[in-house]
């Protein structure tokens, strides 16, 4: 990475990804506000949010996804992969998803009980 056009385009993809997806974190449980699109730009940030739930120790973790206007499969499937190694106590809230992301977690994953969909 001696190259500084790599360099560039590594920022550039930085930004890129950071203007089409925002995280924030919800001020009054665990979790996160997730705005924008969860697509292939996006991906290394969207994982990176994941992982960080992964190290959490126990119990719920909300993600507030009314703004979340695009999730992909690849999207989709990092955050069921997620739930999948949560441990006994852990388990992630969805609020407000995207029709899309809950028909595709009811499709692909019906039975993933470490994943709660809350519409409300």
């Amino acid at each position: 990475m001696n190259d500084p056009h790599e360099r560039k385009r590594g920022a550039d993809d930085a930004a890129l990804a950071s203007e089409r997806l925002h995280l924030r974190p919800l001020t009054d449980r665990a979790g996160l506000k997730v705005a924008g699109e969860v697509c292939l730009p996006t991906h290394m940030v969207w994982e990176q949010a994941l992982e960080r739930v992964v190290q959490r120790h126990h119990g719920p973790y909300h993600f507030e996804l009314s703004s979340l206007t695009f999730i992909d499969m690849a999207g989709a499937t990092a955050l069921a992969l997620t739930a999948q190694g949560l441990n006994g106590g852990q388990r992630l809230v969805l609020e407000s998803p995207p029709p899309a992301l809950s028909r595709l977690l009811e499709l692909f994953w019906p039975d993933l009980s470490a994943i709660e969909v809350a519409t409300s």
